[in-house]
């Protein structure tokens, strides 16, 4: 049975994960409206940064809840990505991991940063028994990330969603809490 306690503040050796507050559309806008960022993405890159302003307050709305997982990246007081477990199911005690990061901060470490502390996060205080991602095949440095933070491949596939550069075949990846234990101990 799973302990839901909503997007709680995570704070990692160079970042913060906090809830996302309309004061950082700007920022939000930097990496959501950015073509490159989105190309493997299934939402439209962001016209300005008005529209982040209304993804904001739809993410605002969910904070409400417990069930909601979904963090900005704060690096330094600036937001440079985000990162969620979505399609939380409490049968199965599983669900879905996501994340963007602003083009100036790839390479860097921080997605891989953030992902680990959201496993660590999920796996401990929520109780999931396993956590789920993919990533279109062409988007290589996705799957560094997830292979990093201990994420095991676990197949590929064909066409599996319509990005904005098209369908993609998709790379899928797994981690039970088992497996998790076993390599953070």
């Amino acid at each position: 049975m799973l302990t839901h306690k909503g997007t709680q503040t995570i704070k990692t050796q160079r970042l913060l994960l906090r809830k996302i507050t309309p004061d950082d559309a700007q920022m939000v806008y930097a990496w959501m409206g950015d073509p490159e960022v989105c190309q493997y993405e299934c939402w439209e890159p962001h016209p300005d940064a008005g529209w982040s302003r209304g993804y904001i307050g739809e993410v605002l709305g969910g904070y409400a809840s417990d069930r909601l997982y979904h963090w900005g990246m704060e690096l330094a007081g600036t937001l440079i990505g985000s990162v969620c477990a979505v399609n939380v199911d409490d049968l199965h005690e599983k669900a879905v991991l996501g994340y963007a990061l602003a083009r100036a901060f790839w390479s860097k470490g921080y997605a891989t940063e953030a992902v680990q502390a959201v496993l660590r996060y999920m796996f401990t205080e929520v109780g999931l028994h396993r956590m789920e991602a993919s990533h279109a095949v062409g988007n290589i440095a996705s799957g560094r990330v997830l292979e990093k933070a201990g994420m095991l491949l676990e197949g590929r596939a064909k066409d599996y969603l319509l990005f904005n550069c098209g369908f993609q075949d998709s790379s899928l990846y797994g981690l039970t809490k088992r497996d998790y234990l076993k390599s953070n101990i």
